[in-house]
């Protein structure tokens, strides 16, 4: 059974949350400050976090800067209120993978929670593309008898478009689902990594049949 951990301090939320997910057979632990959370975290193992950023001994950003800095990626979605954009951003920044803004409804957080829960699902070790084999977990690309060497960045990004297989990734998801922020006028970064990635997986770069641009939108990785 998954285990999930309700970090809020509002009684009421707290209380609902842990009612509607413990009927959708999750195995649900809540804690209403940041002492409580931290033990929960220290002595428990979970698949999904639920972060309120406002506790009233602490800040839940706290919380998830420890967790990714000890290199605990559980996929966290965090709470905020209206008007916490700043704080929205720098969660994303710090490795939050979404965010759900109170008042909101459950149904749109289960969403966003199997929405997470694809995202962060891991594909196979190796992948075969075209005549391209790719080891992600060795973080390189076999062609023929010629090695590439892949940068962490190409592997995030690859394996983001494998777990969305045929399905066009825009830019701006692609910004925050590998690098962790949302996307500036000027941003470059998913154009330059695609093309690099694109010379080390396509048989021609030029005229990529496996990486595909989708125009107006982002990228997609061709279905098999």
């Amino acid at each position: 059974m998954n285990q999930l951990l309700v970090i809020e301090d509002d009684p009421g939320i707290q209380e609902s949350l842990v009612d509607f997910f413990g009927a959708r057979e999750w195995l649900v632990q809540a804690a209403g400050d940041a002492a409580a959370a931290n033990a929960a975290l220290a002595d428990g193992s979970f698949h999904m976090v639920l972060l309120d950023l406002r506790l009233p001994d602490g800040s839940g950003l706290d919380i998830l800067r420890a967790m990714r800095k000890r290199g605990d990626r559980t996929p966290v979605i965090v709470l905020t209120a209206h008007g916490e954009v700043d704080q929205r951003v720098l969660g994303l920044q710090l490795g939050a993978d979404d965010y759900v803004v109170k008042p909101f409804s459950v149904h749109e957080l289960d969403a966003r929670i199997q929405a997470v829960q694809r995202r962060t699902e891991q594909p196979a070790a190796s992948v075969q593309l075209g005549d391209t084999e790719v080891d992600l977990q060795g973080h390189r690309a076999m062609r023929g008898n010629k090695e590439f060497r892949l940068l962490p960045k190409e592997v995030e990004l690859l394996t983001h478009l494998l777990q969305h297989r045929g399905q066009a990734c825009s830019r701006d998801d692609l910004l925050r689902a590998v690098w962790g922020y949302d996307a500036t006028p000027t941003t470059r970064t998913v154009d330059t990594h695609v093309f690099q990635l694109r010379k080390k997986i396509e048989r021609d770069p030029t005229a990529p049949r496996l990486l595909q641009t989708v125009h107006g939108v982002g990228y997609r990785l061709a279905p098999e």
